[in-house]
């Protein structure tokens, strides 16, 4: 019999799977480890022997609670590629520039939420991709390309200020250039571009520089109707306003320390 789920739901009681997803979990903790791995494999949907991927999920994280790592590890590549093939669907090479970097965020978000399984972080997560695992993934991706679109956003809005000589503020591109060698450090170009700016950067408050972290390193959107996502606002306690003043401070400050340097 399938573990319980233990997230509640807002109006009270506990998530439950749908009686075929938990009809097939009871099913597959029967078989053989070599049946339930072929039936992993299979992506057809209309294929008699296809495993949803509520199923997938449950005996993926009931391997790691049980501690078979030998078993986790062979589920996890099998379901890995299967977020792998929905995400390229969902986000398409060609849809937008940045969009093998925004599946890599989506399936790193994801990992971290299965990393947590068996540990003290270890709450509710998952328990509502066992529910409907399409709808939970797909808002995962959706928050992330709005989240990037939000700060690609402060990016342009802080390039159309003007200083007080009625010239742009950011005509460089400085801010969107640091943020994208701070997201994507690995390239050289990358790593002496940060290097340089690195001294800059320790000339800031404690608050500037914590404001540029969570908007511009870590992509947090500054503001959110949702009352549940952890936004850039709530951590540092102050509004968009002001959060937007100090980036324009900080894009001003750096072009001018780039031009003197």
């Amino acid at each position: 019999m399938a573990r319980p789920l233990n997230k509640k739901k807002d109006e009270g009681g506990f998530y439950t799977r749908r009686p075929e997803i938990e009809a097939c979990i009871d099913e597959a903790l029967k078989q053989s480890t070599e049946t339930v791995l072929r039936r992993a494999a299979i992506r057809n949907v209309r294929d008699p022997d296809y495993m949803p991927m509520e199923c997938l999920l449950h005996l993926m994280r009931e391997a790691r609670l049980g501690k078979d790592k030998s078993m986790e590890g062979k589920l996890y590549v099998l379901f890995m590629s299967r977020c792998e093939a929905r995400l390229k669907r969902a986000i398409p090479d060609g849809s937008r520039t940045d969009a093998a970097d925004l599946r890599d965020e989506v399936m790193f978000k994801f990992n971290v939420m299965f990393a947590r399984v068996g540990t003290n972080e270890d709450a509710t997560a998952l328990d509502y991709y066992e529910v409907s695992f399409n709808q939970a993934f797909q808002f995962l991706w959706w928050k992330q390309v709005r989240k990037d679109n939000a700060r690609k956003k402060i990016l342009v809005d802080i390039g159309q200020e003007k200083d007080e000589d009625g010239r742009p503020l950011d005509e460089e591109n400085t801010l969107a250039k640091l943020s994208e060698a701070a997201r994507s450090p690995a390239q050289q170009d990358n790593v002496v571009y940060l290097a340089q700016v690195g001294k800059f950067l320790a000339t800031l408050s404690p608050a500037d520089r914590e404001t540029i972290r969570l908007v511009l390193i870590e992509g947090h959107t500054i503001e959110s109707d949702d009352p549940d996502e952890v936004t850039a606002a709530k951590i540092l306690g102050v509004g968009r306003r002001a959060i937007n003043k100090r980036l324009a401070k900080v894009a001003a400050a750096l072009k001018k320390f780039q031009q003197e340097s």
